[in-house]
């Protein structure tokens, strides 16, 4: 795939996890504007978003999902259209 790149965030969006159940109203108030991000033994364990911003992961991963889809599937035909003879009936797929 790549390189994983992993998320950067402050001080003021880290808060331990005792403190979120104590300030549970402030926290989703934060969530609204940056992602606010639970620790519990010094790590990241949970993070807390907005339900905008979920719908914009949500619309960008399906983006992406539908994108790779398409590319495998073009991938394929090329393939296909390469060498017709590797060509499989759907009988003989689902034997298999």
């Amino acid at each position: 795939m790549g390189t994983v790149v992993k998320p950067t965030f402050n001080v003021d969006q880290m808060i331990t996890s005792s403190e979120a159940s104590k300030k549970f109203g402030e926290l989703r108030k934060k969530a609204q504007q940056l992602p606010q991000y639970i620790t519990e033994n010094g790590s990241v364990e949970t993070v807390v978003i907005g339900y905008k911003m979920f719908e914009q992961l949500f619309d960008r991963l399906t983006q992406l999902e539908e994108k790779e889809e398409e590319r495998i599937l073009l991938e394929r035909i090329e393939s296909l259209d390469g060498n017709p003879a590797s060509a499989k009936s759907w009988k003989e797929i689902r034997r298999n």
